[in-house]
This record gives structure tokens, C-alpha cells and sequence, in this order.
């Protein structure tokens, strides 16, 4: 223990505070301009899909073409972009795809499905997800061919529905009219996507476990040097963090610190309980302790000179 003690005793955590930052500073800054690069397609897929939803609140036809136009563009894993009218019926597709016919009337499979169909596309299935749930998907979808496993399995029994292509598909309803946007997609995995992102929850877990023994090592060595029980301020910091070090400076706040050796003790010694040297003033007329600001003793009332 006393190796450790002396070990610890010699580290400079100045210093080690100042590379510390540095260093996480820098590999945060790296991890999140990877991240931005590697799903670069799939966030700006993201801020059009919300620009979207805006433009379509707004009931502004010729902006909610180019708004349509824009998403479409953003990501190639959109099928197309269908807007249409309280009847159904396709006012503008934005790739003119096999999809985009003069209507489309969606159909629950069953009632507790999530699986859409629609008679005017009978080789097309689709997998409604809520707004929220399809940017997410549409960001860091790992594997979208599991959605597909997933309908086979619960509908290989039908021949008309086990062979459908299947697609991702979020609507976006206007608030003053009838009309709709339905955004399909069949989402791929980026490439790399989920290494990086792994590396990156790797290197924040990294950067913040040191972060938390740094703190818990920092209230060891000050305990250490104050001679206030060091494994137990070390225990505390490692358990309670931040906490535990506001504790620790209250704490020693409340105390005096010997000029000469570094020990915190109470305010009420006149003397250094290890090396005893003296603390403070004393009423030369009762020899009570005085506080710095005191003109008179407050045990005895004689007049501090």
C-alpha cells in the first residue's frame, strides 16, 4: 500500500487533467466527424424527411413537390415518394415508379398486422412505421432484410401475399386538408455504419471510466496528503463520483490545514495533531481558539489585540 501511496503521491494531476481533455477532446471530435461522414446520405436523409413534414403542414402544393423532390434525392434507399389526395388518388410521384398508380388504396392484412397491401399493387407489401420509428430505421438500419424474414415467416402460408415485395412506408398526413405523402423505402445497412458506431460507444465508455477514476484517484491522493482516511474518499469518489467529491470539499472545507504538513483537522485545535505545529491564534487571557475575524473571545469576551 505504501508503494501505491507514494506512487500516486508523485503523479501530477494538473497535468494529467490538462492531456486528459486533450485527448478526449480529440477523439471526440474524430468520433463524431467519423460518425457524420459514414451516415453523411442518412442524416441529410433525415433533416429533408423533417423539412417534409413542415412544408406538408403548410398545404403549399408547388413546396411540397420540391420538398418531395429533395427527399427523394436525399437517399437512394427511397423507392419513391407518393402524394396523395383525400380520395387517394396520386396527384405527384417523385421517381415514377411501378408504384405510382392513378391510386392507392392501403388495406390492413389483418387486424393486428402492421402489413399493408393495396388491390391496385398485388405483387407490393408494405410495413406502416410511425414518423419517428422510420427516420430511425431509415438512419441506422442494421439489416432490413430481417423485415422481410420476419413477413415470410408469418405469411408463407399465403400464396398471394409470400412472394410480395416488401417496403418500409411512413405517411405524413396534412393537418388542413385530406391530403397525404406516403414515403417508401427499403432501407440498407450503411456500410461500416455499425463498426463505427461501436468504436464510437467504445471510445465515449473509455473516456468517461476515465473521467470517473481519475476523480476517485484525485480524492485518494488529497485524502492521502490531508491524512483523511485515503481509501475511503477513494471508495467514495469511485462509488458516487461527482457527488462524493462535493462531499469531500465541504467536508474539508469545515476543517483547518496545517501550514507545515498538510493535515485537515478540526477547526477547534489550537495545535497539529502529527506534527504540532500551531493553528491559528489563541485569547492569551483564556487560551480559547480564535477565528480570524474575531475582536473579542468568544469564551471569555477579552479584547483581541
Amino acid at each position: 500500500m505504501k508503494k501505491f501511496d507514494k506512487f500516486i503521491s508523485k503523479i501530477n494531476f494538473k497535468k494529467v487533467a490538462i492531456t486528459y481533455i486533450i485527448i478526449a477532446l480529440v477523439f471526440g471530435i474524430a468520433c463524431c466527424v467519423t460518425v457524420g461522414v459514414v451516415f453523411s446520405e442518412r442524416l441529410n436523409f433525415a433533416y429533408q424527411y423533417s423539412k417534409l413534414e413542415d412544408t406538408v403542414k403548410s398545404n403549399d402544393t408547388s413546396a411540397i413537390k420540391d420538398a418531395v423532390k429533395n427527399t427523394s434525392s436525399s437517399s437512394s434507399d427511397i423507392v419513391d415518394i407518393l402524394v396523395l389526395n383525400g380520395n387517394n388518388d396520386v396527384t405527384y410521384s417523385a421517381k415514377n415508379s411501378n408504384l405510382a398508380k392513378s391510386s392507392v388504396n392501403l388495406e390492413c392484412i389483418d387486424k393486428e398486422s402492421k402489413y399493408l397491401t393495396a388491390a391496385e399493387i398485388p405483387d407490393t407489401t408494405f410495413k406502416y412505421v410511425k414518423n419517428d420509428e422510420f427516420m430511425l430505421n431509415s438512419i441506422i438500419s442494421k439489416d432490413f432484410d430481417q423485415i422481410n424474414k420476419d413477413y415470410d415467416s408469418d405469411h408463407f402460408f399465403s400464396k398471394n401475399l409470400s412472394n410480395s415485395n416488401v417496403y418500409m412506408l411512413s405517411c405524413i398526413n396534412s393537418h388542413h386538408s385530406d391530403s397525404k405523402v406516403y414515403v417508401i423505402s427499403k432501407p440498407t445497412a450503411v456500410p461500416n455504419g455499425m463498426l463505427v458506431l461501436k468504436i464510437s460507444a467504445v471510445v465515449a465508455v473509455l473516456i468517461v471510466c476515465i473521467y470517473w477514476v481519475l476523480i476517485a484517484l484525485w480524492m485518494y491522493k488529497d485524502a492521502y496528503k490531508s491524512k483523511l482516511y485515503p481509501v475511503l474518499w477513494g471508495l467514495i469518489g469511485l462509488f458516487t463520483n461527482v457527488i462524493g467529491l462535493i462531499v469531500y470539499l465541504i467536508y474539508k472545507k469545515g476543517n483547518v490545514t496545517c501550514d507545515k504538513c498538510g493535515a485537515s483537522q478540526s477547526q477547534s485545535h489550537l495545535f497539529c495533531n502529527y506534527c504540532g505545529n500551531k493553528l491559528g491564534k489563541a485569547c492569551s487571557k483564556c487560551g480559547n481558539k480564535l477565528n480570524s475575524k474575531d475582536c473579542f473571545c468568544s469564551k471569555c469576551g477579552n479584547k483581541i489585540n
